[in-house]
């Protein structure tokens, strides 16, 4: 069950973000410890994903518990819909809060992990949801990733020297004549 509360449109600063979080919490019947509420503030500064290091690292977090108890704590909220766990391919999980209004959309670096916003335009959200519709489904949330290469990793892989093992050719086949 999404927590709705009447901050749609204005769910973009990060004071709002958490205020937001934090009613949300209360109006769910979880306790707001200090912990909690730190990783809340935390991770409404945040308008990229959060690794549960990142998380654990935060003011109001280090050295008040240890990083099962962030990750329990986490995973509570997103059972609650306060925060979206989002997986990469890098077998790493990063955290972003369920703010409502807010689009999620990410280019992930397959190579170096690194995490970029994506500002879809509001035509192309648009389309996405009147696609959505057309093929019958109710749409509550977009979230778009994309996997690739940064700039960065592009540029490495130009001078990468790849082992021969690797490099493609064409091979002889052991009692095959062409």
């Amino acid at each position: 069950m999404f927590l709705q509360v009447a901050c749609i449109d204005f769910v973009k600063t990060f004071k709002k973000r958490h205020s937001w979080a934090v009613l949300s919490c209360r109006k769910a019947g979880m306790r707001l410890t200090p912990v909690r509420e730190a990783i809340l503030l935390f991770l409404a500064q945040q308008r990229l994903p959060a690794s549960l290091e990142m998380v654990s690292r935060a003011d109001g977090v280090k050295g008040q518990c240890d990083s099962t108890t962030v990750y329990r704590t986490l995973i509570m909220f997103k059972e609650a819909e306060l925060v979206r766990l989002i997986p990469t391919l890098r077998k790493a999980n990063y955290f972003v809060l369920n703010a409502p209004g807010d689009k999620i959309h990410f280019l992930f670096c397959r190579d170096c992990g690194c995490i970029i916003e994506l500002p879809l335009p509001d035509p192309m959200s648009a389309e996405i949801g009147r696609i959505a519709s057309e093929c019958g489904f109710s749409s509550e949330l977009q979230e778009c990733e994309v996997y690739g290469l940064c700039v960065r990793c592009q540029e490495s892989h130009k001078t990468r020297i790849v082992p021969s093992k690797l490099i493609g050719g064409t091979r002889k086949i052991r009692g095959r004549s062409d």
